[in-house]
């Protein structure tokens, strides 16, 4: 359970977070925030101070609390993830996508090149998992996101990990939101539990296991490029 202060930091993050409160806004003062909360100023004071921790806004005496641009907000912060997500916001979800584009194809090749005989049970076990997910979007979700740890544990490259494991509750919920979007359209096959979406898990599951590392690659950037088509998609012919 979530004491009052941080209870008001969701309130206000969220606030920032969907626009509410804009970049380079001033904040109500700390005695207004108190009345309009219902909260004492302690908790309001500490709740700004965990805000500016995430980098979403900077206070002092003079010019009081502002709300900082988006460059400035701390990304990695799981509670700043979470709200974006749950904003529903496309660029968001480009900007995910585009992150684990730029991860995701070196890992598999990495994946493909070190994995231990260990590391393969472990990504045939995942593998299988998705197989028996067919037609189940949250348990499809779920051992998605552990077929692609799979592959990054064995990566063997601990900066890439510690990324991964930072942004996998955030992943979590954006496959999952993903799917939920887009199981209308025929598009979302290569996104959902389907047999589409297996076969090309299939296909980067195989290069691991063959330890083709430039196919690997392939295979990942061309399901990471589909999961982008389809948010494309589902934005500009169908929000």
């Amino acid at each position: 359970m979530k004491n009052r202060s941080e209870e008001l930091v969701e309130v206000i993050g969220k606030k920032i977070v969907t626009g509410e409160y804009a970049s380079g806004e001033i904040l109500p003062k700390v005695e207004d925030l108190s009345e309009i909360h219902g909260v004492s100023r302690t908790v309001v004071r500490e709740s700004l101070k965990s805000l500016a921790t995430m980098g979403l806004v900077r206070s002092n005496q003079r010019s009081g609390t502002i709300v900082l641009p988006r460059l400035d907000w701390q990304w990695w912060n799981l509670d700043i993830l979470t709200w974006e997500i749950e904003n529903n916001n496309k660029e968001f979800w480009l900007h995910l996508t585009e992150v684990r584009l730029g991860l995701e194809p070196v890992v598999a090749s990495l994946a493909a090149k070190r994995a231990t005989d260990q590391d393969m049970v472990k990504i045939t076990d995942a593998f299988y998992r998705l197989e028996q997910s067919i037609g189940d979007k949250e348990a499809w979700a779920s051992a998605d996101l552990d077929f692609h740890e799979s592959i990054l544990h064995a990566s063997y490259n601990e900066l890439i990990i510690n990324t991964g494991r930072t942004l996998s509750k955030a992943l979590l919920l954006s496959r999952e939101k993903t799917i939920q979007a887009t199981e209308k359209f025929e598009e979302s096959s290569f996104d959902g539990p389907t047999k589409e979406a297996l076969k090309r898990h299939r296909s980067i599951y195989e290069a691991v296991l063959a330890r083709d590392g430039e196919k690997a690659q392939a295979e990942m950037t061309n399901l990471i490029l589909d999961v982008m088509r389809i948010i494309e998609f589902i934005y500009n012919d169908h929000s």
